[in-house]
Formats: structure tokens, sequence, C-alpha cells
């Protein structure tokens, strides 16, 4: 059973829960409207299911090769994705000025989640890509900021993140690349890097890395700077870069992905941003991609959930002979989990997004700073606790499907072994929780969680429904944990970071749910809405006692 992208679904928490009408009312937006954004997710899910969702079993079967050094993708991917760009989809949410539709984020990501649910391999490469774009248009000079971007925009490039060593990942001090300059403004880098997704692959002509390395005599985090670095020179000789592929990692999944190690031999590069500013610069992309990956998160959960309770209906073995296993307790237990945080992360991911937007594009400078300080508390959050539970969505699919969950031909356990990397790339869920606690909430005074408890409380107010009550005692808990943390000694707050990423994850999958349930009531599902808001609020929210007891524990734990 292949993917079916579920734009109803998608556009019901646009409209109704996110209220995203609002964005379009902004000045920023005012070439579209909701009615242009609600078409271009609905065709967006044509196309997805129909072009992109066949792909999926057959690239991971096929995987990608090397061949006269070059990385070949399964060809039957590298024809979709000139479709995908040639069709405008590569450029949804990228600024006008080089070829984009200029819509909003929240645009993008709901077709992202689509993606990845109809093939995550297929959406690695158009996060990376997306990302670049964004962030030569922000930093690089002409004509960078407008040619290179604008290729990436039509498909003609794409694009990787280079940061990662075999001695120096999560610690980019200990890297040994290094980028002298030539003397007619371009750079020259030489080293070894090592993980990178889409490296030097052939889905594109040209394939622009953007690569994290010394500068002569420097060291330290001044030293570091960021790089473009291009396969092929972008002149009218069009000559090979010396970029060599060491070799192809063999991986659990995203096979139709190449991950691969990259030697820079004295490559040609042109420096983004000043000098020692490439860390900076590098969290432009770092952060829509970490958004990516809870994006990807989210995609998946919804596919593997779709496919098992698909299945649960069908599959007939004892009981009433004409109701397929969902007539078990047990099974609609572990449907109803799956279904439960998969439309919850959906929803959060979402969320996320339209303060993003807000950020950005807000008529009031408050209400921007607002949105900035909501979204940058959620940015960690999302991708660390929508990470892990996909991991659980799917591995309860295998189990809904039993012996047919775990051989390849259902694709189940393909789902479960695309999202496994998803907890560690782009930042392992331990430094997202890090950062969530140590930066978000215990520095510049935690002005994002405050906001954002703030909003929470608010609509528990507005709430009469009896989902209030059990959503109110957990985020009880996280405020105790919250005002815990802001006073407790480093070690502790450190020891308890992913204790309290999880807390923060299940009250807000708590609080997606009490509004969803809320949009939901004149609805023909309301019942079924209800009904998964329920199975939230008392089956897996209660977690938050024990994430708030491990959060106390720490210490004695660590």
């Amino acid at each position: 059973m292949q993917y079916r992208p579920d734009s109803a679904e998608a556009l019901f928490l646009l409209e109704e829960v996110l209220d995203w009408q609002g964005l379009f009312r902004l000045p920023a937006y005012a070439h579209a409207d909701a009615e242009t954004g609600a078409a271009v997710v609905a065709e967006g899910a044509r196309f997805l299911g129909e072009v992109i969702s066949p792909l999926n079993a057959p690239g991971d079967r096929e995987g990608c090769r090397i061949e006269n050094g070059r990385v070949h993708v399964p060809p039957a991917l590298r024809a979709a994705y000139a479709q995908y760009a040639g069709a405008g989809w590569a450029a949804l949410d990228l600024p006008a000025t080089i070829g984009g539709q200029a819509l909003p984020m929240t645009v993008n990501t709901i077709l992202a989640e689509m993606l990845s649910g109809a093939c995550a391999a297929f959406s690695m490469i158009t996060c990376s890509t997306r990302a670049a774009a964004h962030l030569l248009v922000e930093h690089a000079p002409e004509p960078f900021s407008t040619d290179l971007a604008s290729r990436l925009g039509t498909g003609e490039a794409v694009a990787t993140i280079v940061i990662t060593e075999p001695q120096a990942g999560t610690n980019v001090h200990a890297m040994r690349t290094r980028a002298v300059p030539a003397g007619d403004g371009s750079w020259r880098v030489s080293g070894t890097k090592i993980f990178i997704s889409g490296g030097d692959q052939d889905i594109a002509p040209l394939t622009l890395h953007i690569v994290l390395a010394k500068t002569e005599g420097a060291d330290g985090k001044d030293g570091l700077s960021l790089f473009v670095v291009p396969s092929v020179m972008p002149d009218a000789n069009e000559t090979r870069n010396s970029i060599q592929v060491v070799s192809l990692e063999h991986k659990m999944g995203l096979k139709a992905s190449p991950t691969c190690q990259l030697s820079f031999n004295g490559a040609i590069g042109w420096r983004i941003g000043d000098h020692g500013e490439g860390l900076r610069r590098m969290f432009t992309m770092m952060n829509l991609m970490r958004m990516d990956v809870a994006i990807q998160s989210a995609g998946i959960a919804q596919a593997a959930s779709q496919l098992a309770e698909a299945y649960a209906e069908d599959r007939r073995q004892g009981g009433d002979p004409d109701r397929g296993i969902i007539q078990f307790a047990d099974v609609r237990r572990m449907v109803n989990e799956m279904r439960s945080l998969a439309d919850a992360a959906r929803a959060l991911v979402l969320e996320c997004s339209l303060q993003l937007d807000l950020s950005r594009q807000a008529e009031t400078e408050t209400s921007r700073a607002e949105a900035q300080a909501i979204s940058q508390f959620l940015l960690p959050l999302c991708k660390g606790w929508i990470s892990d539970q996909v991991i659980r969505v799917s591995s309860l699919g295998i189990q809904v499907m039993g012996g047919h969950g775990y051989i390849t031909d259902s694709g189940m356990e393909q789902y479960l072994r695309d999202c496994r990397v998803m907890a560690i790339y782009e930042g392992a869920n331990g430094i997202q929780a890090l950062d969530l606690v140590m930066r978000k909430l215990r520095r510049g005074g935690g002005a994002g969680y405050d906001l954002w408890s703030a909003r929470m409380r608010a609509d528990l107010k507005a709430d009469g429904s009896d989902l209030a009550h059990p959503l109110g005692e957990a985020l009880a808990l996280l405020d105790q944990a919250s005002a815990d943390l802001r006073k407790a000694h480093p070690a502790h707050a450190e020891a308890a970071s992913t204790s309290y990423l999880h807390l923060c994850g299940v009250v807000a999958m708590g609080w997606m749910w009490l509004r969803i349930a809320r949009a939901a009531t004149a609805r023909p599902d309301a019942a079924r809405k209800t009904e998964l808001a329920r199975f939230f609020m008392h089956y897996i929210l209660p977690e938050a006692q024990l994430y708030h007891r491990r959060i106390e524990d720490a210490p004695l734990c660590s």
C-alpha cells in the first residue's frame, strides 16, 4: 500500500486549528490568499501521492552507487526531481527575487511533511537545498545570493551541508578542514568530511557544498568560516572542482539518499559572510534543517499510521469474521497510540512554522519578537520530541502488522529504518535537550517558555470540555519543572534536560489535541477526533508524571 497524502485533513488543521488565514492578511503575503494556499496544498498532495510515493520502495531496494567517481541515485528519483522542481515545488517559500513564489513557510511545511511520508529519501535533498537557498539569499554576496540561489529553486542545482569530520562531530572546533585565500576573492578548501547527505550526487547538474572550515592562522570559533564550494565551476567551461567522493556509506535506511565521505583537495570556493561568522551563518541553514527533521518525522508518522490503520481494518484474524483485527482492544490501543501521536506531531510542526512566519512578517515589532521567542523555544522541542516519537510510531506499526510488518514487502519496516537516524542527525536529540534547557529556558529569562505556556493557559481557560483538566495538571507539572530548572545547579539542569524535553513534548501534544478537538466539533469525524483526544489525554499524557519525577531525581541517575 502506497502512502496517499490527505489534503483535507491538512487543511482542517491549517484553517480550523491554526487559522492560517491570518498569514495571508500580512503585507508580505498579500500577493496570495488562503484559497490559493489551499489549492497549492490540494495539488501538492495529488502530485506527491501519484509521482513521488511510488518511488519509495523501489528506491530503497535499488539504493545509490559510485561510478567513475560520481554518486548515482536511482534514475527514477532523478527524473522525479526534475519534474518536482520544474513544477515549482522546490521554490514555494523562496523569495521572488530568485524566482520563488514567496509563500509562507507554513505552506512549504505541510507539503514537505507529505513529501516525507511519500518518500523520505527524496525529501533529504529538498530540505538541504531549500535551506541553502535561504542561506545564500540572506548572507552571500552577489552573484551567489541571486545566481546560485535561483539555480537551487529551479532544480538546476542541489545543495548539501558539509560539517562533520572523522574526529569532529558536535565539537566543530576540532575540525581540520582549512581554507586559504587565493588572492582573487576565492578560497581553496582542503580537508575530509564524512556523513554528507547528498554528497556530489547526480540528481541535478550542479551540487553546491556549504562547507564549514577553518581559515589559516586562526583557531577557536573566531577561525570558522562558511564557504560555498560548487561541484562544477559555475562558468561556461563547467570544469569539475577538486572534490573527490571517497566512499558511499551503507546505511540502515534512507538508501535512495546517498551519504558520502568527501575529500576537498584545494577545491575552489567563496566565503559566505565575514571572517569568523561561520557558525552564526551556518545556523541560518541548520535551524531550517532541524525544523525539516521534525517535519520528516511527522510525515513518516503519518504514513506509518495510515498503513497500520488500513491493515487493521482489512486483516481478518479470529473474532467477528466480518471485521478486521481493529476489533481487538490491544490492536485498537496501538492504532490509537500511533494516530494520536502522528496527528499531534503534524499539528505541532505547523504551529512552529506559523510562529516562524510571524517572527519574520508580523506587522508589529512586538508581535515579531513574541513569535520569535516562541518559535525558538519550540524548534529544539519539535526536532527532539517528534523524531523520538516517530520511532515509537513506526515500531508500533510493525507490531500491529505482526509478521507482515516485519518483512520488507509491507513497507512498514522501511519506515522504521528510514526514521531511526532522525533522532541523530542535524544535532542529536541530547544536544536538542541541552539547547532547550541551558539556552532557551535558562538564558535570557526564558521568554519563549513564558509566552508559550501563557498561550496554553489561555486555551485551557477558554475550553470547557473534560479534556482541559488532565492537560491543566500536566501543564502545572511543566511549570514547576521549568521554575526549578531555571534556578537549579547547571549539572542538575544538564542531567534533567532530556526528561524536560520529553515533558515539554507530551504537554505540547496535549495542547494540540485540546485545540483539534475543539475545532472539530461540527465535523463529520468529530467523534473520532474526540476519541483520539481523550485517548491521548488519559493514556499518553500521564507520562508527564514520569518525566517530572525523572527531572526531580536527575542527579541520582546521571
